[in-house]
């Protein structure tokens, strides 16, 4: 009789178990849907701060939390049309969260104010994450730039910025520049052949009369370095 109790004590717990782990999971996998900017928010030059909010929404690391893969597209009044990014943060256990984010105020094949903010995670440092800039700095460069008006263009219709996020020597058509602190410069050689400024991170920023759909050349496209 004694054994018998054991057992079903033993299975009760371990169907316990499962279910804890059942609702963890499902905690973890429904991530909060946090906005991070608004269409027009990016003309209030407050960048840094919604970063930090949406950082702590998403209880992300302050100085640890990387970012990847940032593409950010504006129209000609400077309103955000749509973006998406991933943010690498290391976890717990040698475990990393990837966080997937992406949202639309007017994308053809998306429709309207969408948003979708998702998470995994994974184990083991990805191999990426040491070429990549803290998400902290990132958004405080583009801050910087923003309020320096480095995006704005009056040629195209829309505007697209990209950034792999990783330190590396890139090599696009167009003019290059170079932001240093908060004194932004234009380079007079090009970057490829300076090797003052390898091993750095970079923004793209390429004009487009299509919000969907870009092409990098020297009539379209100018680069700033940061780090």
């Amino acid at each position: 009789m004694a054994k018998n109790k054991v057992a079903e004590t033993i299975c009760w717990l371990a169907i316990l178990a499962l279910l804890i782990l059942s609702i963890v999971n499902v905690v973890y996998k429904g991530t909060k849907q946090t906005l991070l900017f608004t269409r027009d928010e990016l003309k209030s030059g407050e960048v840094s701060k919604s970063w930090e909010f949406f950082r702590k929404e998403q209880q992300l690391s302050q100085h640890k939390a990387k970012i990847e893969d940032f593409r950010l597209t504006l129209d000609r009044d400077q309103n955000i049309s749509s973006m998406r990014f991933t943010v690498i943060d290391p976890s717990d256990h040698n475990s990393y969260t990837m966080l997937h984010y992406s949202s639309c105020f007017s994308c053809e094949d998306q429709g309207e104010d969408w948003l979708t903010v998702t998470s995994d995670k994974v184990d083991g440092k990805p191999a990426q994450y040491d070429r990549l800039m803290t998400a902290d700095e990132f958004f405080s460069k583009v801050e910087i730039l923003n309020n320096q008006h480095f995006f704005t263009t009056s040629r195209y219709a829309y505007t697209h910025l990209h950034s792999s996020g990783e330190y590396e020597n890139t090599s696009y058509d167009g003019p290059y520049f170079v932001l240093e602190g908060t004194e932004l410069k234009q380079l007079q050689i090009s970057h490829s052949s300076n090797k003052d400024y390898h091993d750095y991170g970079s923004i793209q920023v390429i004009g487009s009369n299509s919000s969907e759909s870009y092409q990098t050349s020297e009539g379209t496209t100018k680069s700033v370095i940061i780090r």
